[in-house]
């Protein structure tokens, strides 16, 4: 007697329903193209931890760099403002807290480098040179401090001041307003957000706009906070006030940081 087979049918998986957000025919090229409504929950939890990876591969030692200058510059902030708090000294407390948001901006610029944004962390260095700015100005103009409360002091009174404390200021801040503040040729083009795959230039000028953003934000708070810094790199005490006054040491430090030779 013949013995039945006993058939097993496989089952087809049904295929995994597309969370459609949008759709475009293009009737040309006979294409269809779908936008789930994932994009952005994938760009967080799919792509950005590997974009991170290939930027940490490429670019550690320059993170470390900056880290470490940064945690001076956030130590001596956070110290002086606790000691301006203590004191009652509304100036330096002011000014304290506008350096300690643009170090958090520092933070953010860094992070959206960090997840293959190339465009975008100018934006936001240029919101730190308003603020770097604007603390300048106060140290030279005490008395406009409650102009500054009342919203009254507008950011292009403090340009002045801020290049004569420190005269590379009004380069990079006139560099940073053309092409952050307003649109210029880097917004002409798309910037793909993508894994870095080399340090391409414009990973390269990002990181310099970084390196200019860490130490600008460092001379001001050593400015600032000038009496709580043991070994002064850039300000020294003067008749009138402070000078600005790198010695030929720090000068040295400053080509290797930026990259540039024969900083004078």
């Amino acid at each position: 007697m013949a013995k039945r087979r006993s058939s097993t049918k496989k089952t087809r998986q049904a295929p995994a329903a597309i969370r459609t957000g949008s759709l475009f025919v293009d009737s040309h090229d006979r294409k269809l193209v779908i936008f789930t409504d994932d994009m952005l929950v994938n760009q967080l939890h799919r792509d950005g931890p590997k974009i991170q990876a290939s930027f940490d591969k490429l670019c550690d030692k320059d993170i470390c760099e900056l880290s470490a200058f940064w945690s001076k510059t956030n130590g001596l902030l956070y110290s002086g403002l606790r000691l301006a708090h203590r004191n009652d000294e509304a100036l330096e407390s002011k000014c304290a807290q506008l350096l300690l948001n643009a170090s958090s901006s520092f933070g953010a610029a860094t992070t959206l480098l960090r997840l293959g944004y190339l465009l975008q962390p100018g934006m936001v260095i240029r919101s730190m040179l308003e603020a770097i700015s604007t603390t300048l100005y106060l140290l030279q103009r005490p008395n406009d401090l409650a102009a500054y409360e009342s919203g009254k002091l507008q950011s292009p009174k403090t340009l002045g001041a801020a290049k004569k404390a420190i005269p590379q200021f009004g380069q990079l801040y006139g560099y940073f307003s053309e092409n952050f503040a307003h649109i210029g040729h880097l917004h002409k083009s798309i910037t793909p957000i993508a894994e870095y795959k080399e340090r391409h230039d414009a990973l390269e000028v990002n990181l310099g706009f970084l390196r200019i953003a860490a130490w600008l934000l460092y001379v001001t708070t050593e400015l600032l906070f000038n009496d709580l810094v043991e070994n002064r790199r850039y300000w020294f005490p003067v008749p009138n006030g402070y000078a600005f006054n790198p010695s030929e040491s720090e000068r040295a430090w400053m080509s290797s940081y930026f990259r540039i030779p024969n900083i004078t």
